[in-house]
């Protein structure tokens, strides 16, 4: 009985370690858990209180609205004016499907595998594949490796896009002061205050710049919204169905514009209630429904305002004599700026391990990490300055990076996973939920090729005009010094 006695007593003492142990590994998950949503999340104050359902909504909507959705007039003008509503709500539908499969798969490798901690979106797909058929296993860490490329691909695109934003709307500013400025030059100014505000480390700070982000980004689109609906012309004025062409140049755009499904399994995991987040009326349904009503909105009024004429920004389209331009463009560029110290704080999460594990340690961590900032903003800003066509640039990324985060990994972790479990019966009723999975990897494969293909053709005929406008400009002008070189004054008696 003593020595029962003194193993009861070691294994209480032994458990009592394991509990300070596992509260410590709590705390530390628990603060990383913080960490990843106040990064990924835009206006997200960390804090030891889980967050309810009204917080939760408010998170999920500041996510999902950015700088994409200013850019629907013009996915509109590639799609047509009834044909675009149709397609934004069927890929709306699609996108809410995959935020759906991916909570899902979250919580199916966490009960299979008995984790303590909430996988996140790259570990999920590692071992929704790990945990697969043999077939799927081998590519396990392929595709955790493809996730975070694509994250790391997907948050610096967001950067150039929000160059490009702020450079044409400082070049649109300075012109109606007659100050024109060449679109290579404003994105070289552009660059001093975004350098600076990369270079910010603090999440609180970061938090501060956020909430005001939001407050100007939202501010602006409703006088944006309201300048959309003054002297609106008839229906018939707009083309209903654009041409075959231009749709994956939409389809990019569209794409792009749903951004938020990397704050997916943060938002769930953070809730008071989890539960409320993927139900009938939950936050995820919810959500979603205002993210696709306020894009369709957003590009149905924008294109049928503006016509032909509407520009890769709404902001682009705003006159000078409307007398709340300047206060909106002004208000929306600082807060696109702070936007963007929170999108490049994504990628350096990410990168700086990769970095400190092939060249570390170092005797010096915050200069070389304070190098890679500088090196991954001059990487933004030369890709900007390269391609610097806002619309293009914004609908490429969707159809290349966003394309595989919103619609072909999230499937493949479904099919995995569903596999694996119960040998693919987990499809539901006449297997919908493959039919479901191999539609949504199908679109995701003809909206990659097709959206690149058109984007590339774009920019290249794009640069070919410049080429064409610039070379006849110096024709002419050379023209003009000949003529000017053989004119003779007449004489003067």
């Amino acid at each position: 009985m003593v020595e029962n006695s003194n193993m009861a007593k070691e294994k209480w003492m032994s458990d009592c370690v394991n509990v300070r142990s596992n509260g410590k590994t709590e705390q530390i998950k628990r603060q990383n858990t913080e960490h990843r949503l106040s990064i990924l999340s835009i206006v997200y104050n960390p804090t030891a209180h889980p967050t309810s359902y009204l917080d939760t909504l408010i998170n999920m909507l500041k996510g999902n609205v950015g700088c994409g959705i200013l850019a629907m007039g013009d996915a509109f003008k590639n799609g047509g004016l009834f044909l675009s509503p149709i397609l934004t709500f069927i890929i709306g539908i699609i996108c809410v499907y995959n935020q759906h499969v991916l909570v899902q798969c979250s919580k199916s490798v966490k009960q299979k595998l008995k984790l303590q901690h909430n996988p996140q979106f790259a570990e999920t797909v590692e071992l929704s594949f790990q945990s697969g058929p043999q077939r799927f296993q081998s590519y396990s860490v392929f595709f955790r490796n493809s996730v975070n490329s694509f994250i790391v691909i997907t948050q610096l695109g967001f950067c150039c896009v929000y160059i490009l934003f702020v450079s044409k709307s400082f070049q649109q500013v300075l012109s109606w002061y007659n100050i024109q400025l060449d679109v290579h030059v404003s994105i070289l100014i552009t660059m001093v205050p975004i350098m600076i505000s990369s270079l910010i480390r603090s999440l609180k700070f970061i938090a501060r710049l956020s909430a005001i982000a939001n407050v100007c980004m939202l501010v602006g689109l409703v006088v944006i919204l309201y300048y959309c609906s003054i002297d609106l012309p008839p229906l018939s004025s707009r083309a209903a169905v654009a041409h075959w062409t231009t749709i994956p140049l939409y389809f990019g755009t569209s794409i792009f514009s749903f951004e938020g499904i990397s704050l997916v399994l943060p938002l769930e995991q953070e809730m008071k209630k989890p539960k409320q987040f993927s139900t009938a009326f939950g936050v995820l349904n919810v959500g979603m429904v205002i993210v696709t009503s306020l894009i369709v909105l957003t590009g149905f009024m924008g294109y049928l305002r503006f016509g032909d004429a509407v520009r890769g920004s709404l902001t682009l389209n705003l006159p000078e004599e409307f007398l709340l331009s300047k206060v909106v463009i002004s208000s929306m560029m600082f807060g696109i700026i702070c936007t963007y110290t929170l999108q490049f704080y994504v990628p350096v999460e990410i990168l700086w391990p990769k970095v400190e594990k092939k060249f570390g340690p170092f005797r010096s961590p915050l200069l070389w990490d304070t190098g890679l900032r500088v090196i991954l903003v001059i990487i933004t800003f030369i890709a900007a300055d390269v391609i610097p066509h806002l619309s293009l640039f914004i609908s490429m990324m969707g159809a290349v990076a966003s394309t595989f985060l919103a619609l072909i990994f999230p499937p493949l972790c479904h099919m995995a996973v569903t596999s694996a479990d119960d040998g693919g019966n987990g499809y539901g009723l006449f297997n919908w939920r493959m039919a479901m999975n191999c539609a949504t990897l199908v679109l995701g494969a003809l909206g990659f090729v097709t959206g690149t293909y058109a984007s590339v053709y774009e920019i290249f005929g794009a640069f070919q005009k410049v080429a064409v406008i610039g070379a006849v400009t110096n024709t002419t002008a050379g023209a003009a010094a000949v003529a000017a070189n053989n004119y003779t004054a007449p004489a003067v008696h």
